[in-house]
């Protein structure tokens, strides 16, 4: 392992050597006018943690004046605060600008098993000096704050934002075109591989992750700024000919992982024959239990078990539908938002916890309020997919609305057996 950090390092500091040379190439300076320093864009791949799977980026500064090796890295924030779980449920994370040694930076991530890129960018010496002293500001203990949003304001963002400054803006006219995909479409495609993950995003961003965005907002995703980044042309040369601000592209090391798909799957076939199935097994299980032939104590059993597999439904339905709420009322999370979900996870399915044990007790008067619930959620998961003809803002919540219809109609048809049983 060490061997490979110093292999990372040594092609480090030869790309910084060669670095003066290229951007010389592509945008001369006067004659007179003393090297600035050297600012390259680092792109670090996807790693193994939850909060890593987006991958992330940072800015490598390389100043011939002083010998000075600088990655400045938006990223940084307290994994071992106690306040972490509350603040990331309220959407209200702190996080800072740090600096740290190239070295130590490339060590640690290819110890994580992540891809390193780097970009070299073409600035002239004055630029590259300036934007070094506004990154030293920003990192000052009382500037350095400041409050993360996972799509709006983070670690590619912060960066996406310092190198548009110094291109002149030149990055945000890449920015205006259309972008590839979603927020939620970016989001599901970087953690299809952590399937927990997964299905927690997709459920609980709301209508603002479908909406149409631009290049710009897309930028939030390291890959997708690396590949804007290799757009952009800026003024270089004495006539000013435009010329490519990226001047040298660099792998540094590959991860032994396989890359994102470059675009989520649907899934919605998948989602569907699941909710098939789910609906299938309580159908069966609610006919069981009310199948004269089989007997009472085969009766007792089924009953026994569709009443507690009713009272985990509810556990776990009434709890997302209760978190969506939550999300929605008190939190900063503003892409959670007018979530259509809340129909299909009803919040009121919460009450099957209890009445579920009445039902496999075998009282009628908890079978028939179990029903009555079914039936409501039921009637709530086809607003939600009238609601796709278009009447509110769109949702790409398809694949869920395959789900729960089969799933809910199962429970309600098992439960109506019952209730006449």
């Amino acid at each position: 392992m060490r061997a490979r950090h110093s292999c990372a390092a040594v092609l480090g500091v030869a790309l910084v050597a060669a670095a003066p040379a290229a951007r010389a190439q592509a945008a001369p300076a006067a004659p007179t006018e003393a090297p600035g320093p050297i600012v390259s864009v680092l792109t670090f791949g996807p790693g193994d943690h939850p909060f890593f799977k987006f991958g992330h980026d940072a800015l490598w500064i390389h100043d011939p004046s002083d010998g000075a090796d600088r990655v400045y890295n938006f990223g940084t924030f307290r994994f071992d605060s106690p306040r972490l779980i509350l603040d990331f449920l309220h959407g209200r994370m702190t996080y800072w600008l740090s600096v740290a040694g190239i070295s130590a930076t490339l060590a640690s991530y290819e110890h994580e098993n992540r891809s390193i890129l780097v970009q070299q960018l073409a600035l002239p010496p004055d630029v590259a000096r300036r934007l070094r002293e506004r990154l030293d500001l920003n990192a000052r203990p009382e500037n350095r704050d400041y409050k993360y949003d996972y799509f709006l304001d983070n670690c590619a963002t912060r960066v996406r934002d310092a190198v548009d400054w110094a291109a002149g803006g030149q990055l945000r006219a890449v920015g205006r075109a259309p972008a590839r995909l979603s927020l939620r479409d970016q989001a599901l495609r970087m953690t299809l591989g952590y399937l927990p993950l997964y299905l927690a995003i997709d459920v609980v961003l709301g209508p603002a992750a479908d909406r149409p965005i631009d290049r710009w907002t897309e930028m939030f995703i390291p890959e997708e700024l690396a590949a804007a980044l290799a757009d952009v042309r800026v003024p270089g040369g004495a006539d000013g000919t435009p010329v490519p601000l990226v001047t040298r592209t660099v792998k540094l090391f590959e991860a032994r992982r396989p890359l994102p798909p470059r675009q989520p799957p649907g899934l919605r076939g998948t989602f569907f024959a699941a909710g098939v199935l789910g609906g299938a097994l309580f159908w069966l299980l609610g006919w069981g239990a009310s199948a004269a032939r089989l007997g009472r104590a085969p009766r007792l059993a089924f009953r026994a078990l569709f009443g507690g597999l009713l009272s985990l439904w509810g556990l776990l339905v009434g709890f997302v539908g209760c978190f969506l709420l939550y999300v929605w009322g008190w939190t900063d999370h503003a892409v959670a938002h007018r979530n259509q979900n809340l129909l299909l996870c009803p919040p009121w399915s919460l009450a099957l916890l209890v009445l579920g044990v009445g039902v496999a007790a075998g009282w009628p008067r908890a079978t028939r309020a179990a029903r009555a619930v079914a039936t409501t959620a039921l009637a709530a998961a086809a607003a939600a997919l009238l609601l796709k003809l278009g009447v509110a803002q769109h949702q790409d919540n398809g694949r869920w609305i395959a789900f729960f219809t089969p799933a809910w109609l199962g429970i309600g048809l098992a439960l109506r057996r019952l209730a006449r049983g």
